[in-house]
């Protein structure tokens, strides 16, 4: 005899990991699917009245892959293993042929959703050197990929302008990173967007087409050498710039002549000082001159220990490892920016 439960709201009719010995039917009311998340849950649908839960794992005989609770009071009709295995048995051999290739195929899609999950999921230390588990939008690797296929697209596909610059449809750009790279559409966007933000192209968009113009397609190239390189030394080896030490390079970047230093200038004397009461300014904002992230500064190779004369703090920077290098690792923080952005919202 089918039996029917009656829930009140916030009971449970079944837990993540449990043994699946039945299935169930809503006859009234709504429930909650959801997964155990850290200290928090991941909300995974809502199941009505007349849909049917728990049947995945029922059916291919796994342990409950998420929970579900009563979301308000439910009559729920419970279909136990012994009674459906007593139907299946009385139906033509290819009806169960047919549910267990269902059933496969829907838990090969759970399973690649799993995996989506682990690949944007890195660990990572905080400043006081504890190891923690992040979510990354866009990973290293999928920024190599992307920039991997800009290069190939642009070479392949790209029209060469009068002025010597490069035209790529964007729809090329996507081919490459869908179809050869396996990178979802809305990465590609948010790693055009921030190219687009550091100068690196230009989008410009009309009405039939979004064309991408390369504004700096060496600096691409050398931020994939430069990125891999990083990654394969040890955290002792790679250059230890943090956001607060980039922010000291920007400065300098911006508002001093480093970056615009004639060829052959070994060293530059800057006012560090004066540097960051520009960068204060333009962006409407009080920004302290912190001493210890200099010291990031000067133990990547940057400069030498910063001076205090006077109202000036005087750095002596190498002119040709600024000019090399910064570009680079301001555009790796660009993309670290975007996956904290990311994880805030």
């Amino acid at each position: 005899m089918i039996e029917v439960k009656h829930l009140k709201k916030g009971d449970a009719l079944m837990k993540e990991g449990e043994n699946s010995n039945s299935m169930y039917w809503v006859q009234s009311g709504t429930l909650r699917l959801f997964k155990k998340k850290g200290q928090g849950f991941i909300e995974l649908g809502v199941v009505h009245s007349g849909e049917v839960v728990g049947d995945m794992s029922f059916l291919d005989n796994q342990p409950r892959s998420a929970s579900v609770e009563a979301l308000q009071p439910c009559d729920i009709v419970e279909i136990p293993r012994g009674k459906f295995d007593e139907f299946i048995n009385s139906q033509p051999s290819w009806m169960k042929s047919l549910i267990q290739t269902l059933v496969k195929r829907l838990r090969a899609m759970n399973n690649r959703l799993r995996e989506l999950e682990s690949a944007s999921t890195v660990y990572t230390k905080d400043e006081v050197g504890r190891t923690t588990k992040v979510h990354e939008f866009l990973s290293t690797a999928d920024t190599l990929k992307l920039s991997s296929g800009m290069l190939l697209a642009s070479a392949r596909n790209g029209e060469k302008l009068p002025d010597g610059s490069i035209k790529l449809k964007a729809g090329w750009l996507q081919f490459y990173a869908s179809q050869i790279f396996g990178v979802q559409l809305a990465k590609v966007q948010a790693y055009t967007d921030v190219l687009h933000e550091a100068k690196v192209i230009r989008i410009e968009k009309t009405a039939d087409q979004v064309d991408l113009h390369f504004q700096n397609l060496d600096l691409l190239e050398k931020f994939i050498y430069f990125v891999h390189e990083e990654n394969s030394k040890t955290d002792d080896k790679q250059l230890p710039i943090t956001e607060k030490g980039m922010a000291i390079l920007d400065a300098a970047a911006e508002f001093t002549p480093l970056l615009a230093a004639p060829a052959g200038t070994e060293t530059l004397s800057v006012n560090m000082e004066e540097a960051f009461q520009k960068a204060a300014a333009a962006k409407n904002q009080k920004i302290p001159f912190e001493w210890t992230s200099f010291e990031e500064v000067v133990k990547a190779g940057f400069s030498q220990d910063v001076r205090a004369n006077g109202n000036e703090k005087l750095a002596n920077f190498s002119v040709s490892r600024m000019q090399k290098l910064y570009p680079l690792l301001a555009l790796r923080q660009r993309f670290w920016n975007l996956n904290e952005q990311k994880r805030e919202s």
